[in-house]
């Protein structure tokens, strides 16, 4: 299963050329991963217990011009660890796809400043959206 997250094109995510900036595909990741940790991965944690980015790299596969509609960013799992998760996200629309997108993600105890491992219920949740990779 795959997360969907709309996210809507601002005018100043565009750069010179009049398309999204490389750059703003990142905070569109990060807007995606958020929505899907608070409407998804919401397991009772203590405070301290997260997650951080390890790892990111996007393939821009089109540009993106300005547009009224908002895009559409896939976000799934996939590959779980012991302490760490890869996602994968396709960010498109109805008809096409601008760009592919992987991260890897470390359980983290912002207390002990450490990682740590994934929780039981993390776990629960993030194999309900564990798929292969595109």
């Amino acid at each position: 299963m795959k997360h969907v997250y709309e996210c809507s094109v601002r005018f100043d995510d565009l750069d010179a050329f009049g398309h999204v900036n490389n750059v703003t595909f990142a905070e569109y990741l990060q807007e995606a991963r958020v929505d899907f940790a608070h409407r998804q991965l919401v397991t009772g944690n203590a405070p301290h217990e997260g997650v951080v980015v390890v790892h990111q790299s996007i393939d821009y596969l089109a540009p993106v011009p300005f547009r009224t509609e908002p895009l559409q960013v896939h976000v799934w799992i996939t590959r779980i660890g012991t302490s760490s998760f890869d996602l994968a996200y396709e960010v498109s629309d109805t008809s096409m796809l601008f760009a592919r997108a992987t991260g890897v993600l470390v359980a983290y105890d912002v207390k002990a400043d450490r990682p740590r491992p994934v929780s039981p219920a993390e776990r629960e949740v993030l194999e309900r959206y564990l798929e292969p990779a595109p």
